[in-house]
């Protein structure tokens, strides 16, 4: 067992280097495991990509019966479940993630700094840190968060000509936007808040609210998959975008979000 001391008050951090990271069948009996419900996929959502839970959402939607208990209590609890590691509840969740990446946990410091983010989505340097944490992971892929959430997909977001494309279905509905694709027209129709958006794939034409603009890259169909232009789709949705090129990492924030 090792032990670092996090001075903020009188703060412990007990990480149990035997059991960290162990499979869910070496757990004690007392422990929680996680179960998903499998979900059955049509082709419209092969087509839509309708995502998959990777893990990337973080620690707040992990277990059903810490949801609703306080930030501190609920990363205590959930770290002792799925690291084994003992922490008080009331440590500063900052000061948590660097004794965490000192100490070489970086799944469970990239856990809490998810947290951090979701508690301040609107603060780009927090977005920043969780990257720089997913990158010493060894995750070299473009990285898009949404209104302070991670964007889960099922095919990670690319980048042709300077510009990411993502799974058009994913980045519309973490905004909460209708969205219609027409496989003869090959037409996406992306709708929010009386912002109507329509590209045809493989077109750098597309119109807002009727209204002809010109594209810098077009959508297209990768690996039975409709991607479209990340920052055009969110902006023309009326969102803010900041691109970290230091960890290819793409942040959408809403405005009213920011404000």
């Amino acid at each position: 067992m090792k032990k670092s001391v996090i001075l903020a008050g009188v703060v412990s951090l007990s990480l149990m280097a035997t059991t960290a990271f162990a499979a869910p069948g070496n757990q004690g009996k007392n422990e929680e495991t996680v179960k998903v419900e499998a979900k059955t996929t049509t082709v419209t959502d092969s087509v839509y990509d309708e995502g998959k839970n990777d893990g990337s959402k973080g620690l707040e939607n992990a277990y059903e019966n810490v949801k609703d208990k306080p930030a501190g209590v609920r990363i205590a609890e959930l770290l002792k479940t799925k690291y084994n590691i003992d922490v008080n509840a009331d440590t500063s969740l900052a000061i948590l993630v660097e004794t965490l990446e000192e100490d070489g946990e970086l799944k469970a410091a990239e856990e809490v700094q998810a947290e951090v983010v979701s508690q301040d989505p609107a603060n780009i340097e927090e977005y920043k840190k969780l990257s720089k944490i997913k990158v010493k992971l060894g995750d070299k892929s473009v990285k898009v968060y949404v209104n302070g959430k991670t964007l889960g997909t099922e095919l990670s977001p690319v980048v042709e000509s300077g510009r990411a494309l993502v799974p058009f279905r994913a980045i519309s509905e973490s905004l909460n936007a209708v969205v219609t694709y027409d496989n003869v027209s090959k037409t996406v129709t992306v709708t929010r808040d009386g912002v109507e958006v329509k590209m045809t794939l493989g077109s750098k034409i597309a119109t807002i609210n009727g209204k002809t603009v010109t594209l810098d890259v077009a959508g297209k169909i990768k690996n039975n998959r409709v991607f479209v232009p990340l920052r055009f789709l969110s902006e023309a949705l009326n969102t803010d975008v900041t691109w970290d090129a230091e960890t290819s990492s793409a942040i959408i924030i809403d405005k009213n979000t920011e404000a």
